[in-house]
C-alpha cells in the first residue's frame, strides 16, 4: 500500500517517519523544509521524504507524484489549535491543496488526525472533507506518549527538580494517554478499505490515569531512588515557579497546560466493535520508548 502523510513537523508526524513504515506499507512524506525536518528527527527515518508546499504550492507541488498512486492519505493537523480562527483558515487551506495532491495520485481515502483540544471545531473539517467527495475518517486522540513527547519531557523535568509543585485541579484531571508507537501500530492494522468510512473516531491509550499518577508512574518506573518532594501550590503562581525552578520555559509550560486541559477519558469500545486491538501497557511504554 502506498501511503502519503503529511504534517511531519508534529510529534506524532516526526514518529511516524521513523516508525510507521512496513514491508507493505510504503509511506512517502512531504514537508515545506526537509532540512528543517531533518533536524528535528530523533531517530532514523525508514520512509521517502520530499519538499512540498502545501500552502504556497508552487513548482514542486504541481510536479509531486507518486509512480504507482496512492491508497491513503493522513493529514496529521498541522497547527497548534483549530480554535484560533487565523490557524483555522490556514489548516483549511493546506488541508485543501493536500486533497488536490492526492486526488492528483489517484487517492480516494483520507485520514485527518487532531487532538481532544481540536474537537469543538473539528466540525469545520469535516465540511471539507464532506465536501472533497473522498472517503474519510476524522480521529481524534488523546495525548501522545513515547520519546520526545510533550508530557515525557514534562515528567522529566518535574522529577529531576526534587520539588514538586502542584495545583490539585490540575493534578487530577484525568485522561488516557496513549503510545506514539502504539497509535502508528493502529494505524496499520485497521483495513481502511473497509472500516471506518465517513466517520469521527476517538482513541485513548488503556489506562484512566491522572497527571499526578502519572507522575508517580514516570518515578516508580524511571527513577526509583528519586526523592521528590510535593506541596500544593495555588495555580495562579504556579507557571511562574515551574519557570524559575524547573527551568521549564513559559511557551512548553503554556502548551502542557493548554491541552492537559481539554484531555478526558476516551472509550474505545466503539472501534473495538470493528477491530482487535491491545495496547501496550503504560509503565511498558515509558521503560522501553525512550
Amino acid at each position: 500500500m502506498e501511503v502519503l502523510l503529511s504534517g511531519l513537523n508534529t510529534y506524532l508526524g516526526r514518529r511516524a517517519m521513523g516508525n510507521l513504515a512496513r514491508e507493505n506499507f510504503n509511506v512517502h512524506g512531504i514537508v515545506r523544509d526537509i532540512k528543517l525536518f531533518n533536524s528535528t528527527m530523533v531517530e532514523e527515518s525508514t520512509a521517502v521524504v520530499q519538499e512540498v508546499d502545501l500552502l504556497r504550492k508552487g513548482d514542486k507541488f504541481e510536479q509531486f507524484k507518486i509512480k504507482n498512486g496512492l491508497e491513503l492519505a493522513i493529514f496529521i493537523t498541522h497547527i497548534p489549535s483549530l480554535g484560533e480562527y487565523v490557524n483555522l483558515n490556514l489548516e483549511i487551506i493546506t488541508l485543501k491543496n493536500f486533497i488536490q495532491l492526492i486526488r492528483r495520485n489517484n487517492c480516494q481515502r483520507i485520514i485527518y488526525i487532531a487532538r481532544l483540544i481540536d474537537k469543538p471545531f473539528i466540525h469545520h473539517i469535516e465540511k471539507v472533507l464532506e465536501s472533497s467527495g473522498l472517503t474519510f475518517t476524522l480521529i481524534l486522540k488523546n495525548l501522545a506518549i513515547g520519546k520526545g513527547s510533550v508530557l515525557d519531557k514534562y515528567m522529566h523535568q518535574l522529577i529531576n527538580g526534587k520539588f514538586l509543585a502542584y495545583n490539585k485541579s490540575f493534578a487530577d484531571i484525568k485522561f488516557n494517554p496513549i503510545s506514539a508507537l502504539d497509535l502508528l501500530r493502529w494505524i496499520y492494522n485497521v483495513d481502511w478499505n473497509k472500516n471506518f468510512k465517513n466517520q469521527l473516531i476517538e482513541i485513548g491509550g488503556p489506562q484512566t490515569i491522572t497527571i499526578q499518577e502519572m507522575f508517580r508512574l514516570y518515578k516508580k518506573t524511571l527513577y526509583p531512588q528519586a526523592s521528590v518532594k510535593s506541596f500544593k501550590i495555588p495555580g495562579l503562581i504556579i507557571r511562574l515557579f515551574f519557570k524559575n525552578i524547573y527551568n521549564i520555559q513559559k511557551e512548553d509550560q503554556s502548551e502542557f497546560m493548554r491541552l492537559m486541559k481539554k484531555e478526558y477519558p476516551i472509550d474505545n469500545s466503539t472501534w473495538k466493535k470493528t477491530m482487535v486491538f491491545s495496547f501496550t501497557p503504560l509503565e511498558q511504554v515509558i521503560r522501553i520508548d525512550q
